[in-house]
């Protein structure tokens, strides 16, 4: 994703919204500002911010710092979500560095986490906008909903199959990227069909960046994705290539894969065995092709804006997730 070209319109509004951002991390020296250096200043592509900035510019000329509050606010839940994500499932790297809880352990990394949380709510709150207020708490409460949701997946609490695991990444990962384009809306013009449009842009747009990511979790590098790969199936966590898999395969080998996820022990055999299944079976293929409808939908939902280089990137958004297989 050439996320470069796409932030180009926004690059001077994005610089407020990073100095905003640095602002949150407290001057006093201690652990805490150590723990919120680390996740903070080393950025991700900040791509929720981006969305919120072209969806409200793409409906009105100029922005103020409502906007940058708002902003910063759904980047900051992004990033306690990703700490608190990081802590459940003991991952180890996180945007090509050590994850904060594997320096700092889980106690210190989780209140860090919280503070986050906090200061999102902060912000959100100096927009002085209930609407706004209302959408992205309510997308805090579906993240955790969400969290909740994967950890009774793995754990094999519930069934795992094609409906809970999308209504998992509906609310894990499609519910903030949906608040950010939202939010942007209700900046840019507050009218409900508008607002409503942007919404479903959002849920889709997420739904196939999160579809994107379990196929390149299986095949990516490390480098490539900033994070360890095949994490998925080491936390035996069912994804949508091993369900669509699992559907495609014979009798035979769906069971001894079914029985390798069960049993959770993942050696480099059992991971092999899995990495062919899914591609033997069409599980990448198939995944993609989900996600590129899915992209379509979403690029379908803003067709009603008027041509601008703000409109552009918002398409090119959904666009170039789907290339990030290359």
């Amino acid at each position: 994703m050439d996320s470069a070209l796409i932030q180009e319109p926004i690059l001077n509004h994005l610089a407020s919204v990073e100095k905003l951002l640095k602002q949150q991390v407290p001057s006093n020296v201690g652990l805490s500002v150590e723990i919120l250096r680390h996740l903070i200043h080393k950025p991700g592509k900040r791509f929720r911010p981006s969305i919120l900035l072209l969806a409200a510019l793409s409906l009105k000329k100029r922005v103020n710092n409502q906007a940058y509050f708002a902003a910063a606010s759904v980047e900051l839940l992004h990033n306690a979500s990703l700490i608190h994500d990081d802590i459940v499932d003991q991952a180890t790297t996180r945007r090509g560095l050590k994850s904060a809880n594997k320096i700092w352990g889980d106690h210190a990394t989780v209140l860090a986490g919280d503070y986050l949380l906090a200061k999102s709510l902060y912000l959100v709150n100096q927009c002085k906008n209930h609407k706004i207020m209302g959408i992205v708490t309510n997308s805090a409460s579906e993240l955790a909903n969400g969290q909740i949701l994967d950890i009774m997946i793995s754990k094999r609490l519930i069934p795992f199959n094609k409906k809970i695991y999308f209504k998992m990444i509906k609310l894990k990962t499609a519910s903030l990227v949906s608040a950010s384009a939202q939010v942007g809306a209700v900046l840019g013009s507050n009218n409900d069909s508008e607002v409503n449009s942007f919404k479903s842009y959002g849920i889709n747009l997420g739904i196939s960046y999160q579809l994107m990511d379990d196929a390149l979790d299986l095949i990516s590098t490390s480098k490539k994705m900033g994070k360890s790969t095949m994490e998925d199936l080491k936390e035996g966590k069912v994804t949508l290539p091993i369900l669509v898999s699992l559907a495609n395969s014979s009798a035979s080998s769906s069971k001894k894969a079914e029985a390798i996820l069960v049993k959770k022990k993942f050696d480099r055999k059992s991971l092999d065995f899995l990495y062919n299944f899914v591609v033997e079976n069409n599980g990448i293929e198939d995944t993609v092709e989900v996600a590129r409808k899915y992209s379509k939908t979403a690029i379908s939902k803003i067709n009603f804006l008027p041509d601008s280089k703000y409109k552009a990137s918002l398409i090119r958004l959904a666009q170039d997730n789907l290339i990030r297989m290359s």
